[in-house]
């Protein structure tokens, strides 16, 4: 599928891994409700809209991830769980 991802597929696998999404008008931000402090946002627009590489990039990193593992996190081959792991190595505060 390449590194192009819908708004709408993003905004769907983000909630499905335990991600809240607050809404301010301007932008679509998304908090992981485990640890808040890992937070994400895209644009207001169209959700069959597509990100850029350049964009999913800068969510990737926002989430303490490689473009690799986000992309793994939207196309749903990386779980919650999965994702809590690779958080735990980098926050040891982090709590179930």
């Amino acid at each position: 599928m390449g590194n192009v991802r819908s708004k709408r597929d993003i905004d769907a696998a983000l909630r499905k891994k335990g991600f809240l999404r607050d809404d301010d008008g301007t932008h679509i931000q998304y908090r992981f409700a485990c640890l808040p402090r890992i937070r994400t946002m895209m644009s207001h627009g169209a959700m069959s809209a597509t990100l850029s590489a350049k964009l999913i990039g800068d969510m990737s990193r926002q989430l303490h991830l490689t473009k690799k593992q986000f992309l793994e996190l939207i196309d749903c081959t990386l779980d919650e769980d999965g994702y809590r792991k690779i958080l735990s190595t980098d926050y040891t505060d982090f709590t179930d």
